[in-house]
């Protein structure tokens, strides 16, 4: 079989070679999409149910706080608005997807105040269902994700502190139960998310300082194992998601500088590789989903709406749309 042409300005591809020459192996392509159709706004919590995603709640430019939801299809490239979140507008919240159910908790509201109400999404229905209350305090800049049924949330903020407890939702018995703690440092503003039937969390911010460490919870035994430390550097308030095997992470703020960098987590391995900057602007608060192979991070810091998409899958980097 012939090896693809390598040489500066090739179409980088998914064989372990450097093909443009830059320093980068496997990198991968940013492809701007349909700019969000809601208000702009910062610190939206997102999920992915099906071949679809929804993104929602958040903050304008403004300081209106927000309580809507929007669903996105990779196919047609277009955003629809779904039924609004019950209860309090928000931002700063946590958002997973447990089967054909989306869920959003936690965060702060226009008062100020914190908060712990839960909420479950029905695809089928457009309806929102308030659930029990997040077991743990009400909190800020949290992160959540989904394992073999349950969904979990642990870590983040009381404009005071920083916590690194750990909770697990049941969506059977409407119950929380709380779990091992993650790993020996308070955290808040990290990244979250699972790859297969482990969780990963990483980097985030304490009193003390910005964090590059990242961690692995095996919900069988309750335990966290720390990992390589993530190779971007310490930061707070970045993006990620997992797709296939992999898990992904940028972007974010490191006391002085926003980032557009972004890297792959292989958990075979314990290994970071960096791939493409991000298309867009370098920013914080932004918000990353995977849908069908595709990943995608859209809103920033700044209150905005643009999208980009990179295809991460194992295949040719190209744009499926456009």
């Amino acid at each position: 079989m012939q090896m693809p042409s390598i040489h500066p300005g090739t179409e980088e591809v998914i064989n372990c070679l450097d093909d443009n020459c830059n320093g980068i192996i496997d990198e991968g392509k940013w492809i701007q999409k349909a700019n969000f159709a809601g208000s702009a706004r910062v610190n939206a919590a997102s999920f992915t149910i099906g071949d679809k995603a929804y993104l929602g709640t958040g903050k304008t430019s403004s300081g209106s706080y927000l309580k809507d939801l929007w669903e996105y299809d990779p196919v047609t490239n277009v955003w629809t608005q779904k039924a609004d979140m019950g209860g309090k507008k928000r931002c700063k919240a946590v958002g997973f997807a447990i089967g054909n159910k989306g869920y959003i908790g936690t965060g702060y509201d226009q008062d100020g105040s914190l908060i712990k109400s839960f909420g479950e999404y029905d695809v089928a229905t457009n309806s929102w269902t308030q659930k029990a209350d997040f077991g743990g305090s009400g909190r800020q800049n949290a992160v959540g994700f989904a394992i073999n049924g349950k969904g979990y949330i642990g870590t983040g903020g009381n404009f005071l502190t920083q916590h690194n407890d750990f909770w697990e939702y049941d969506p059977d018995t409407n119950q929380w139960t709380q779990k091992a703690n993650v790993g020996d440092t308070l955290r808040e503003a990290a990244v979250g998310f699972s790859i297969g039937e482990k969780g990963y969390i990483g980097t985030g911010s304490n009193s003390n300082g910005y964090k590059n460490d990242f961690w692995e919870y095996d919900p069988t035994t309750d335990t966290w194992t720390e990992k390589s430390d993530f190779a971007g550097g310490a930061r707070s308030s970045a993006s990620g998601f997992s797709n296939d095997s992999k898990g992904y992470l940028g972007t974010g703020w490191d006391g002085s500088s926003l980032h557009k960098d972004y890297w792959q987590y292989d958990p075979l391995t314990d290994t970071w590789n960096q791939i493409a900057d991000f298309g867009g602007t370098a920013r914080a608060y932004a918000t990353g989903f995977s849908v069908s192979g595709n990943c995608y991070v859209a809103t920033r810091r700044a209150i905005h709406q643009e999208m980009r998409t990179m295809i991460c899958g194992n295949m040719i980097l190209l744009p499926l749309l456009g």
